[in-house]
């Protein structure tokens, strides 16, 4: 099934390519983003937690003239959640180091309405993750924890991409990721699944 899919996907993307009347430059550039949205954390000896997430990241892009771009850089994000151990209520905060690399295909639409100034863009990534830092506080007292581990994930996007001017744009769109290995260390295993986030975005061009 996944392999049709994917089959599919490229077949369109080729004919999508053939189709096209205008010939696209190649672009150098980078893209600063937000991100707010929701993540379930998956942790040994602990029920599941739904928490909330606040993200952001930098990425350098190259885009070839097909609309393919490659994209590498470095992002931060916060978990934040409220759980229950031993009858005693927390509050739970983590922040990770991310370092995503992304294959991401955009095309124009409404090109002559809008003077190709509106894109569609959908992609996949994988990324990098390491625990920072963790902070879990209780009414009495508060732990930290630093280095917790590292781990790997997969993930999806897409979105819409509106030009600003000649060499900024303004994106706003979707991104579902999920750890693919569990962070290990000190006898803890844990992942963050379920990461849903809307992302807004400003691509700037050199």
């Amino acid at each position: 099934m996944k392999k049709s899919i994917f089959t599919l996907l490229l077949v369109l993307i080729t004919l999508n390519v053939n189709a096209q009347e205008e010939t696209k430059q190649t672009e150098l550039g980078f893209n600063v983003t937000g991100k707010l949205g929701f993540a379930k954390l998956n942790q040994s000896g602990m029920v599941n937690l739904n928490g909330s997430i606040n993200a952001g990241e930098v990425l350098f892009f190259y885009r070839l003239e097909s609309g393919t771009s490659f994209s590498v850089g470095a992002g931060m994000l916060d978990f934040n959640a409220n759980g229950v151990s031993d009858g005693e209520s927390y509050a739970l905060k983590q922040t990770y180091l991310r370092i995503p690399i992304n294959l991401n295909y955009s095309l124009f639409i409404l090109k002559n309405q809008l003077d190709s100034k509106l894109s569609a863009y959908g992609g996949i990534g994988i990324y990098a993750n390491n625990l920072f830092r963790e902070e879990i506080q209780t009414i009495d007292q508060t732990f930290k924890n630093k280095n917790q581990g590292w781990n790997a994930g997969l993930g999806f996007n897409l979105g819409l991409r509106f030009g600003v001017t000649k060499d900024v744009n303004f994106g706003i769109g979707f991104e579902s990721q999920s750890d693919i290995t569990k962070m290990k260390k000190n006898g803890t295993e844990r992942k963050l699944e379920e990461i849903n986030t809307i992302n807004f975005s400003f691509e700037f061009k050199f």
